[in-house]
């Protein structure tokens, strides 16, 4: 039975966080250098993803927030605790997924781990101890309003929210069924990949398709690297957004990503509360890739507009 005609039975077990990535070192990624032209590595929803969700802010924040920025960023770390040159939200985006596996990790934070099956549940029981996506947002933000606390906690608070906000935004960050899509396999077929993913018959799991294959089809690479014309195309979209959407509060980002999981990542044949996640490879239509990729541009853009709006409140007044 389709997903959509059957959503009574429990959900699979909980989401495991996202693998740490080994990454390139962090490179300042300043939406002046973006809008020129400079190009990004491709990568992830995670490099490529934020830094995206990042240069949106970048470009939508007021005068004082981005004096704000620029100061919370003057002594920023990296992992080993050299300075790192970074100084802008895009250049910071993808920091709690350079610090996986540190002292500073949070691996539940990245994700909330909403039942797709069974009905609502109270937060307590897909959030323990509000150490989950929704719940950290929440907590950032008071500590980065907090002008009494010390500067490096309001520095930390403020490249965690960056980072939140665009997982926030992934829907398969929001729903708990096998594990938020990582024991699903997809396959993408007939379909060409700009820069390194040529394979005729491409594998991996949903999740990771969600996470780094569909922003890379989004944003059109040229290579490696993601052009202006893409990340110009993002800002357009942030500012073009509602602003009574735009100013909907963190709390109401995981529901509208909870039903894009529903109605869109997780449509797929076999997928069902009816049963056990399907073990066979799932090939993807044409029409679901594309669907995804249009619903993944515009969540990117929703993300940076939000993310941005958040912080000319806290930081611009």
């Amino acid at each position: 039975m389709a997903l959509a005609a059957s959503l009574s039975a429990d959900g699979a077990g909980a989401r495991m966080p996202r693998a740490a990535r080994t990454l390139s070192r962090a490179r300042s990624l300043a939406l002046a250098l973006a809008l020129a032209g400079v190009p990004w590595c491709a990568q992830a929803w995670g490099p490529v993803g934020h830094r995206a969700v990042g240069a949106i802010a970048d470009a939508l924040l007021d005068v004082q927030a981005k004096a704000a920025v620029a100061e919370l960023l003057r002594s920023d770390r990296d992992r080993e605790g050299r300075p790192s040159g970074r100084k802008s939200l895009a250049a910071v985006a993808d920091w709690a997924d350079r610090i996986r596996g540190g002292p500073q990790d949070r691996p539940r934070w990245h994700f909330d781990n909403r039942p797709l099956c069974g009905g609502d549940r109270d937060m307590r029981s897909w959030c323990p101890q509000d150490a989950c996506a929704t719940a950290e947002i929440g907590r950032m933000l008071a500590v980065l309003r907090d002008r009494n606390r010390p500067q490096s906690e309001r520095e930390e608070a403020l490249k965690w929210i960056v980072h939140l906000a665009a997982d926030i935004h992934q829907p398969l960050h929001e729903v708990d069924y096998a594990a938020g899509g990582n024991r699903i396999r997809v396959r993408l077929r007939g379909r060409r990949f700009r820069g390194a993913h040529r394979r005729k018959h491409d594998k991996l799991s949903l999740h990771a398709f969600w996470d780094s294959r569909v922003v890379a089809l989004a944003l059109h690479p040229e290579g490696d690297w993601i052009p202006r014309a893409s990340l110009q195309r993002l800002i357009r979209l942030a500012r073009a957004e509602a602003p009574q959407r735009v100013e909907e509060p963190p709390s109401a980002w995981g529901p509208e990503s909870f039903a894009l999981a529903r109605t869109v990542a997780l449509d797929l044949p076999g997928i069902s509360c009816d049963g056990p996640p399907p073990r066979r490879t799932i090939t993807l239509s044409r029409s679901y890739v594309m669907r995804s990729e249009s619903v993944a541009q515009a969540q990117l853009a929703l993300a940076g507009a939000r993310l941005a709006y958040l912080l000319n409140i806290a930081l611009g007044r």
